[in-house]
């Protein structure tokens, strides 16, 4: 590794360390992640929810305040489309016009989905950007990402489970699966307008891998569900970003490396990293969150 630098507070810094934001100080960033070290598992999912929670009341605080002569299916269908943006379809029909229901977080969707997917045995993970939030620096996500591990025959009862529980599933989506062309479907849940894309996993020797080291995040007072490792929410970015060249992905990525780190399983990191051809971008993630 590089030489390294001493900073003001006597850690010392990686001189390649580089912080989330091009405008942090490099020691407010080092003492953001000492503080969300300190906090627990359930420190960090509260502190997600209600930031997720206040993302979504702000939006509809926002809507009402320059819509002021709406009524109150006018607001819904405004924050509807705010709450899905490209997602939005005419043919999602929301039916609540509680307010109080329309504020749900990403965790709770989560609890939920974890009981419709048990109720009909299919094995599934969280991923993405809620995935990231909760291994390592939290941020704002419009939708829930989950991969499930399911066989061809099934898909008929994973439809119809999720469309009885109240989920809008869009036809042509559905279609593409029973088809087996398509291995995605994004629902909305026609009460709460929480949105989730539901990605179908492959066969591959990463993708089994992926779905026997999901954890089970058992925390009292919050909803169970099962996550992918933050391992595997790395690599996965790491494969994600290496295309699109994505800042976001990459901020993620470190974001978990700076949290977790001497926690992760490097060993099993130096294994994937090298199979999926990920070596010079890993060694860079390392330099740059100081490890």
């Amino acid at each position: 590794m590089a030489d390294t630098i001493l900073a003001k507070n006597n850690l010392s810094v990686h001189s390649k360390y580089q912080p989330q934001t091009q405008d942090t100080n490099i020691q407010a960033d080092i003492y953001l992640f000492q503080r969300l070290r300190n906090l627990t598992l359930k420190q960090r999912l509260e502190m997600f929810i209600s930031h997720d929670r206040g993302v979504k009341k702000l939006c509809l605080v926002g809507i009402k305040s320059r819509h002021k002569n709406f009524t109150i299916q006018e607001i819904r269908n405004k924050f509807n489309r705010a709450v899905l943006g490209e997602k939005y379809t005419p043919d999602f029909q929301p039916t609540s016009i509680n307010e109080n229901m329309w504020i749900q977080d990403s965790i709770s969707l989560a609890g939920e989905l974890h009981q419709t997917f048990e109720s009909i045995n299919i094995s599934y993970y969280v991923s993405g950007g809620v995935a990231s939030s909760i291994h390592g620096e939290p941020r704002s996500t419009r939708d829930l990402d989950l991969v499930i591990e399911i066989n061809q025959n099934k898909i008929d009862l994973l439809v119809k489970t999720l469309e009885s529980s109240g989920y809008y599933c869009p036809a042509g989506a559905v279609e593409d699966l029973q088809s087996g062309y398509g291995n995605m479907l994004n629902i909305t849940h026609t009460e709460t307008i929480a949105n989730a894309d539901i990605y179908i996993t492959d066969n591959s020797p990463f993708s089994i891998s992926q779905m026997q080291r999901r954890v089970l995040v058992d925390v009292e007072g919050i909803p169970d569900f099962w996550i992918a490792s933050a391992e595997d929410i790395i690599l996965q970015k790491l494969r994600w970003g290496k295309g699109s060249k994505s800042e976001k992905q990459w901020r993620d990525v470190l974001g978990i490396v700076k949290l977790q780190g001497e926690n992760l399983d490097y060993d099993y990191l130096a294994e994937w990293v090298e199979y999926l051809d990920l070596i010079a971008e890993f060694i860079e993630v390392l330099n740059q969150a100081g490890m």
